[in-house]
């Protein structure tokens, strides 16, 4: 039987759309606490893995953490479910990534190359009612889509229009026309205008020319140069409440987009925004910001609080240890 195109929600509320990232968060997808196998080191991964946690996963690549660090990862699972708990409570609805089989594991060389379905902002993105499944580089992110894939099929019954961008295949990288490459990380919905990061290991100008041509002439898609040091844009960029961000300027060569030259920007150094996170934190709406409790990330929580938001602190230490707060942990289905 074939769907009805006329097929209706059950109210305007449980439509699917984003329209900022400042925007009320109201339903998403959020990273699981059960299951963290570290990923194989490929050219992809070595831009996460830093510091002691760094040596730990390269001395255990390839390990069920729950194996190699029990200690660890019950401290871990238990700071995520602390986040989706908080979450709910506010009223957001929350859907938690299953699990992969064991044969899409291995997709898409044979090889089982870990699971990282704690973070899931990379294998898609909402932009307005438009759902996409995305073409990562990385191959531990091209996977993930699996454990999502009936909660992005389901959009289609709620006012979503879903996609999916060419796949890569099982090269490490291809370049020129038709090879283009996006992760969740690097975009950025900003009204009309859509911000894609360049650090030249994850998302590229072709992912970027390619995500123009789907979207049509109603957005305006842009790329943003990244110091290689950084994976993601969201690593050194927040943007809060229109006007307002928060951003490591010195990872970035060429600045902000010509259209945020008089916003209120609060700079993060590199060792805050490398060690830390310190830029990717979860805004719930234009005036509440989440960010992990860990006294480093006082003075950004100390100036977001002197721009009158409401800053909630919960412990979020081990997830961003290996490289991904809370916005790595969620891409969302609604933001209204």
């Amino acid at each position: 039987m074939v769907a009805s195109a006329s097929a209706t929600v059950d109210s305007p509320q449980d439509q699917i759309y984003v329209e900022s990232e400042w925007a009320a968060l109201r339903e998403c997808v959020y990273g699981s606490p059960e299951t963290w196998v570290l990923p194989v080191f490929l050219s992809d991964v070595k831009l996460r893995a830093q510091g002691e946690f760094g040596e730990f996963w390269a001395n255990n690549q390839g390990r069920d953490v729950k194996d190699a660090w029990p200690e660890l990862f019950a401290e871990f699972s238990s700071q995520i479910k602390g986040a989706i708990s908080l979450l709910e409570s506010h009223g957001v609805k929350v859907h938690v990534a299953g699990e992969i089989s064991a044969e899409n594991r291995k997709y898409p060389r044979g090889q089982d190359h870990g699971v990282s379905t704690p973070w899931m902002r990379d294998p898609f993105v909402t932009i307005g009612n438009n759902v996409i499944e995305l073409a990562p580089r990385s191959f531990f992110h091209r996977r993930q889509r699996f454990a999502i894939r009936e909660i992005l099929a389901a959009t289609m019954d709620r006012g979503a229009r879903y996609f999916s961008q060419p796949d890569g295949g099982a090269d490490d990288y291809n370049e020129g026309p038709g090879w283009g490459y996006l992760e969740g990380g690097d975009v950025f919905v900003l009204g009309k205008d859509v911000l894609v990061g360049n650090s030249g290991g994850c998302s590229n100008p072709e992912g970027a020319r390619w995500l123009q041509h789907m979207l049509g002439p109603e957005y305006r898609v842009q790329t943003v140069k990244i110091d290689p040091m950084f994976p993601h844009l969201d690593c050194v960029l927040m943007t809060p409440r229109e006007g307002v961000a928060v951003a490591c300027m010195e990872a970035l060569p060429e600045g902000l987009p010509a259209f945020m030259k008089d916003w209120d920007v609060f700079s993060v150094p590199k060792s805050l925004a490398k060690g830390h996170m310190g830029c990717n934190n979860l805004v719930l709406d234009d005036r509440t910001v989440v960010v992990p409790s860990e006294e480093a990330l006082n003075p950004v929580a100390e100036a977001l609080s002197a721009r009158q938001f409401e800053v909630i602190r919960i412990p979020y230490r081990v997830p961003c240890m290996a490289g991904g707060s809370f916005r790595c942990a969620h891409q969302p289905l609604i933001r209204i």
